[in-house]
């Protein structure tokens, strides 16, 4: 069964949000309330909290406070957070942002409104969450054909269009060598760039840029993917 998303509210008041928290538990989310900042960094310790929502004027610690030490935290999974508060002057969101927080929303906001946002959030942290799939399988290489990067120990590459698309077929077909012809028609759609040095010139950059092992040469074939380095 696929974990739930885990919702910790930080309220001076549980009643003043209560309907709201029904709400998201009527949406499928889990939704806890933390007694105290301690009871909080006890919960995000233990694991499984995707988001933390804190009132900014929160009595046991202010919503930025509790935001900036979170952020330092380095032995936790970092969740969501989100700062609420009636209070609409720019200078305390800007400090809210700068100090780690993921959203501001200034109250009173309808439950539909708020669950959109954090709808949104789950969102981005499943494609984390299959990013890092993924990358599991490669753990040296991986292609991430949505945003056009390489993606590498070293960190995040980009390419080229020509250069990463040439890339992107090796990578997706590891067994198979691909001639100056197979390049020509496939990624540039034209037969006569299999004539030119076009193709040699974009290896030889892709070389340069990601090393010289990452694509093989097979005298008078082509090139492939180096399948010992994914």
């Amino acid at each position: 069964m696929p974990q739930s998303f885990h919702i910790i509210i930080c309220s001076n008041t549980d009643s003043s949000i209560k309907k709201t928290a029904d709400y998201l538990e009527e949406k499928k989310y889990q939704v806890s309330f933390a007694k105290s900042d301690e009871d909080l960094y006890s919960s995000l310790k233990k694991g499984n909290v995707h988001l933390v929502i804190a009132e900014l004027d929160y009595t046991f610690r202010d919503g930025i406070s509790i935001t900036s030490d979170i952020r330092n935290l380095k032995d936790i999974e970092q969740p969501y957070i989100i700062l609420f508060s009636n209070k609409q002057d720019d200078y305390i969101q800007i400090t809210a942002f700068n100090s780690g927080a993921d959203d501001f929303i200034i109250t009173p906001i309808k439950p539909i409104l708020l669950e959109a946002r954090i709808s949104t959030l789950k969102k981005r942290s499943q494609s984390k969450i299959e990013e890092a799939t993924e990358q599991s399988k490669h753990p040296n290489f991986f292609v991430d054909k949505e945003q056009y990067l390489i993606i590498t120990p070293k960190g995040k590459i980009s390419l080229p269009r020509k250069e990463f698309e040439m890339v992107n077929l090796m990578y997706t077909n590891t067994h198979k060598t691909f001639t100056r012809q197979d390049f020509a028609k496939l990624i540039w759609n034209s037969p006569e760039v299999a004539n030119s040095r076009t193709i040699d010139i974009h290896i030889r950059n892709i070389r340069r840029t990601l090393g010289n092992d990452i694509i093989k040469t097979s005298k008078g074939i082509g090139y492939s993917i180096n399948r010992d380095l994914l």
